[in-house]
């Protein structure tokens, strides 16, 4: 009881209205010219050469029901084996991002960046939880799995430690590829664009469609991401 009195005091308390400006602190160390002009961040980069972190491909799941999995400390994470289907374990160093293939493959670019971003989210902000909970020994601490599925709001019931971390990153991670420093100016000069559009000023196209569409391949994230976070900062009616 003791020991989880005190992993919990190692989560961040964060309140929702303050993830813009966790994004934000995040960008400032890593990225900071992605808070002065529009542009997609590196965010794998930032993963490799400035968190260094390790980024390996691998299967994690038969069914794309992971799709991202941050190892906190050396041990052995489970991976599935397409080939001969079935599960098995491989030695991990800690500080090593796993991320399924079919992340990209059968979602699409911005889902992977979404993923990695989700990863750094943790690696950040709560890797002394891990570190905590794998010392004690009464933690699963080798990594936590990044679940497929679940949104920015989609909170469980009763709440665990790690149901708090999920969404903490599940939220900032959006925000780091499209801070609010920036979204403002990149939806302008989507908008702009549109004026020029000849399928959209002939109303071949749908004028919200295009700009939505236009505006996640500016910053390399899902349709879907794009526009909950257009909708969030009231860019989108």
């Amino acid at each position: 009881m003791v020991n989880d009195v005190f992993l919990s005091n190692l989560v961040p308390h964060m309140y929702k209205s303050e993830f813009d400006d966790r994004a934000a602190d995040f960008l400032s160390h890593y990225c900071k010219e992605a808070l002065e002009k529009p542009m997609p961040v590196p965010i794998e980069d930032i993963a490799r050469h400035q968190l260094h972190m390790a980024i390996l491909e691998v299967h994690l799941s038969e069914d794309l029901s992971i799709l991202g999995q941050t190892c906190f400390t050396d041990g052995l994470a489970e991976i599935y084996d397409p080939e001969n289907d079935e599960y098995r374990e491989i030695p991990i160093k800690g500080g090593t991002m796993l991320i399924d293939p079919d992340t990209f493959l059968k979602r699409n670019f911005g889902t992977k960046r979404n993923t990695i971003a989700h990863e750094c989210v943790h690696w950040v902000y709560h890797r002394r939880y891990y570190i905590a909970a794998n010392r004690l020994g009464n933690k699963q601490s080798i990594a936590y799995r990044e679940p497929a599925g679940i949104g920015y709001d989609t909170l469980p019931k009763k709440w665990s430690d790690e149901d708090w971390m999920e969404w903490q990153a599940n939220n900032i991670a959006p925000r780091i590829l499209m801070p609010k420093q920036t979204v403002g100016k990149a939806f302008q000069m989507v908008l702009d664009r549109s004026k020029e559009n000849s399928f959209v000023s002939a109303g071949l196209v749908s004028k919200g469609k295009w700009v939505i569409e236009q505006f996640a391949g500016f910053y390399q994230v899902s349709k879907q991401s794009a526009a909950i976070r257009l909708q969030e900062l009231g860019y989108l009616s």
